[in-house]
């Protein structure tokens, strides 16, 4: 095609007269790498996808690919650091939420919004999956887990404190089981089955709200 310059192996196909710095280059490469390897984890497993596979997928040579990640646990901590950076923007917008229960609820159906419009879903169960085999991505998930859960619990614990709430359990408690809640409506993705995010969200604010018990202020 006029104007383009596509190069295969390591290079991402550019427009010819766009200036790409070296740092730009990285990045598209790392993201192409990234896409690659989600779509071969879905499809395979992580235990089935192999490097050859992968570089297959991102039209690149082995030691193309080889120069951003040495390993396939090294592509799940890079897709898992992505999502943390996408829940850490979530939970700036609910620390500045004043109305605890409905910061929560709102954080909690970004994700779920996230994980279905990416398209994610499958990708995270499969890594869920295989954290239960390999102690590396274990590792990787547990990480991830402990920040969500510290962020939770802070902003929980700060309500606490403020006495504008009083979960049914205490939050040692509380937390890990209202992870293992979300976690499994991420991984289920409902809207793909047909639930509607009004659903989701109107069943989840009844619940939050039974469990933290807000104090209603006279």
């Amino acid at each position: 095609m006029a104007g383009l310059d596509f190069v295969m192996d390591g290079e991402s196909a550019v427009d010819a007269d766009a200036p790409v710095s070296r740092a730009e280059r990285r990045d598209l490469q790392i993201q192409r790498v990234m896409d690659a390897a989600k779509k071969c984890f879905v499809r395979s497993g992580f235990q089935g996808a192999s490097m050859h596979q992968i570089c297959a997928e991102a039209g690149m040579s082995p030691g193309a690919l080889y120069r951003y990640f040495p390993s396939k646990e090294a592509m799940i901590a890079a897709i898992t650091e992505a999502d943390r950076r996408n829940d850490a923007e979530i939970f700036t917008a609910m620390f500045e939420n004043p109305d605890v229960v409905d910061g929560f609820v709102t954080a909690a159906m970004a994700h779920v919004r996230h994980m279905h419009e990416s398209g994610n879903a499958p990708l995270f169960a499969e890594i869920r999956a295989e954290s239960m085999r390999n102690e590396a991505i274990d590792r990787t998930c547990a990480m991830a887990m402990s920040e969500v859960q510290q962020a939770f619990g802070k902003y929980l614990q700060d309500a606490v404190d403020r006495g504008d709430i009083a979960p049914a359990v205490e939050l040692d408690a509380f937390m890990p089981m209202v992870i293992a809640i979300g976690e499994g409506l991420a991984i289920n993705d409902l809207p793909a089955q047909g639930v509607t995010f009004e659903s989701i969200e109107k069943l989840m604010r009844v619940t939050v709200e039974a469990m933290l018990r807000p104090r209603r202020k006279t």
